[in-house]
């Protein structure tokens, strides 16, 4: 159970199950804290919630406590699995963050990163990765070294260019990148090939390539309002496509192929100058909104 680290009593066991160190780097993590806070917080509840195994701090939330940097403190949780850092002020993540071997799940969305921490890269424990609502306008060439990351959400940022070792994310499931500004996705895209569910709505795209061919895992995939004048025929390729948004595009035409989506149940078409749609959507009971 996760606790507030206001709940550590003798009589409720908590600091007898927890190492000595650890809770004194908790009582350190607090002070610190509250140093940025103008009031602690009411009904004598921390911000910092915390869970625990076998003694060892393994999930930590600073979740809206004002920071303006990470706590050093935060580093010297070695079995930290865990790390929520929402709705914070950071611009950066410093590099003791790969002293956090056995880290899983990251988030630190809407905080006021500029760039994609390159640390983090050297954290290759992580599996999940939520960096959404920040400023970040870069991905640094070594996010490959994630190899096993299943889901990164870069949704409302400044992206306009992902690196071509995107690519190497080899076992990414979900990926968004809703309300950025990307112009292309690289062909190295194609190489996510146990990719089930990406977003890409609210960007600038034009085309994109013919590896995504590749995806046959791709479920659902939404391109809505880019600026897509045409798909790649290798589109027909997705095998497992259930849901396709395509509104909000420049899409006078939609090619042959999109009638080999066998698995198609909805299409999202409203917005685009099309001429015509296939007849192959309207016989195979796809929902064309």
């Amino acid at each position: 159970m996760v606790k507030n680290i206001r709940t550590l009593e003798i009589e409720s066991g908590d600091i007898e199950n927890l190492d000595s160190l650890e809770y004194l780097h908790l009582m350190e993590l607090e002070n610190f804290v509250n140093s940025y806070l103008e009031e602690e917080c009411d009904d004598d509840s921390s911000c910092i919630y915390f869970d625990h195994e076998d003694g060892k701090v393994v999930s930590l939330s600073l979740v809206s406590c004002r920071l303006s940097s990470v706590p050093q403190v935060v580093w010297k949780f070695p079995m930290l699995k865990d790390l929520d850092l929402d709705r914070n002020a950071l611009e950066t993540i410093p590099e003791p963050i790969e002293d956090l071997k056995f880290l899983e799940v990251l988030s630190i969305s809407d905080n006021k990163l500029i760039i994609f921490p390159e640390p983090m890269t050297r954290v290759t424990s992580l599996q999940n990765i939520n960096l959404a609502h920040n400023n970040i306008v870069s991905i640094p060439s070594s996010i490959n070294n994630l190899k096993h990351l299943t889901h990164l959400a870069l949704n409302d940022n400044r992206i306009e260019t992902l690196p071509e070792s995107i690519g190497g994310l080899k076992s990414l499931k979900t990926f968004y990148l809703d309300d950025n500004k990307l112009n292309y996705l690289p062909v190295s895209f194609g190489n996510l090939k146990d990719l089930k569910e990406t977003s890409i709505r609210n960007n600038q795209l034009k085309t994109i390539p013919a590896t995504i061919g590749n995806l046959k895992k791709m479920s659902y995939f939404d391109l809505a309002n880019n600026r897509l004048e045409q798909l790649p025929p290798e589109i027909g390729e997705l095998e497992s496509l259930r849901s396709f948004g395509l509104d909000g595009n420049k899409l006078k035409e939609l090619p042959s192929s999109i009638a080999n989506l066998k698995s198609l149940r909805k299409i999202q078409l409203k917005g685009n100058p099309l001429e015509s749609i296939p007849d192959a959507l309207i016989k195979n009971s796809v929902s064309v909104v």
